[in-house]
């Protein structure tokens, strides 16, 4: 069940806060003896219980079915699309499309793709466009002959405050997130991606790259689902000051917002103490695949953290 809420989620810890702790168990000062004694073999029985491991037995499949990632923005820029097969183990690598004709249709013009055969599965748009607003944008895709569709319509973004930051503790030079409520606020649903670079810092340039780069994810749904309130805690990413940040924020329709809802709740969201039974994820991909073919205004900010 959903109710019109601002709700966040991030790749960040996360902890019960206050409210929810005394709403769930009440305050005890004022609980009759005689309840507590009726209640106290649930709560026994809820303490005691355990976790058992096991293996996942996964099931392969002969049939193929086709993901379909990417989104239509309002920058002027080659456009790009990712099309991968399903994989039977969620640990193998991805098995990318690399056969496939690809076009996007927008205000009566098609643009044709071409496969990068440096990046399999990725698809550039031969010719530099852009996405606009009320206007649908519809994507086609011929695979092994079959044809798959979809179309989204972009909605306005409006402007984002900064994403803010905090000193680990005061004997580190360390920083992480906060305050991601207060400050990533949005009169639309939502999504922000926050890629930080530290990789050209002095003291980290012998080290891996990709070691010292980092991309994150918030989301402003307007939904609160029990399963986000008690989702499992993430990770909190630390990283050095002078890191650069780029903030990126993308409008999302009411179908696009549906899909990552429907995303989380199969992931980030499960695990939890209140998990939904599993569904099927939303997609607006007709044809028999999966994922998503969206349009986003996109609105950036570039700083350093300081």
């Amino acid at each position: 069940m959903s109710l019109p809420r601002k709700a966040f989620l991030g790749h960040q810890s996360t902890k019960t806060s206050n409210f929810h702790q005394r709403y769930l168990f009440g305050n005890f000062n004022f609980v009759r003896f005689g309840v507590l004694v009726f209640w106290w073999p649930f709560f026994i029985l809820f303490l005691s219980s355990c976790e058992k491991a096991f293996d996942w037995q996964y099931q392969n499949e002969n049939s193929k079915i086709l993901i379909v990632e990417g989104i239509i923005t309002n920058e002027n820029k080659t456009q790009t699309v990712n099309l991968s097969w399903v994989r039977a183990n969620p640990n193998d690598a991805d098995i990318p499309v690399t056969n496939a004709d690809v076009s996007v249709k927008i205000a009566g013009v098609t643009y044709l793709y071409s496969h990068d055969s440096l990046n399999p599965g990725l698809y550039k748009s031969q010719q530099a466009f852009i996405g606009v607003v009320d206007v649908p944008v519809s994507i086609k895709i011929i695979v092994d002959g079959v044809t798959y569709t979809g179309y989204d319509k972009m909605i306005p973004v409006t402007t984002s405050q900064r994403v803010k930051f905090k000193q680990v503790s005061t004997t580190d030079t360390l920083y992480e997130v906060t305050n991601v409520s207060g400050t990533l606020s949005s009169t639309e649903q939502a999504m922000w991606e926050i890629n930080i670079d530290w990789s050209f810092l002095p003291a980290y340039q012998n080290k891996p790259a990709d070691s010292c780069k980092a991309r994150l994810y918030y989301y402003d749904l307007k939904t609160i689902d029990v399963s986000e309130v008690f989702a499992p805690a993430k990770q909190t990413l630390e990283f050095p000051k002078g890191a650069t940040v780029v903030q990126t924020k993308y409008s999302l329709s009411y179908r696009h917002a549906e899909f990552i809802r429907s995303m989380l709740l199969e992931t980030e969201w499960r695990g939890g103490m209140f998990d939904v039974s599993p569904g099927t994820v939303f997609t607006n991909i007709n044809g028999g695949a999966v994922g998503f073919f969206g349009a986003s205004s996109v609105f950036k900010h570039t700083f350093l953290v300081e």
